[in-house]
């Protein structure tokens, strides 16, 4: 029988109190204490401990070469998701693509530049 695994992404903010603001307010997540001063961000199996301690990041030409992680989000209704993050006010990277294959594509950065993209049909 082969594991089960569970999955909690790390963020590094450099200012928490922003970092749980956009994710309470913006993505929906529900926000709880996490180990030590952590914070942990949850939404439909996302799960996202926020640690403080990063340095702010300034969005310029390699801004997204820069970024070292791309966290993609898999929703079952992908107009939905996009719908309700655009309503909460969540600024999207150059809007909805789509490939040959009809597979749609969009993202967002946080506060501290941490990408995320969502795909779907």
């Amino acid at each position: 029988m082969r594991a089960q695994i569970a999955a909690e992404l790390t963020i590094f903010a450099s200012d928490v109190e922003a970092t749980r603001a956009f994710y309470a307010e913006r993505v929906g997540c529900t926000i709880a204490d996490g180990p030590g001063d952590a914070l942990v961000a949850e939404r439909d199996g996302l799960r996202l401990r926020i640690e403080g301690g990063a340095r702010p990041r300034k969005r310029g030409r390699k801004w997204m070469e820069e970024a070292g992680v791309l966290v993609t989000l898999l929703p079952d209704d992908f107009d939905a998701l996009v719908s309700e993050l655009q309503e909460r006010g969540v600024q999207l990277l150059g809007g909805v693509t789509a490939d040959e294959e009809g597979r749609r594509y969009t993202g967002f950065a946080d506060p501290d530049g941490n990408l995320f993209e969502i795909t779907g049909a």
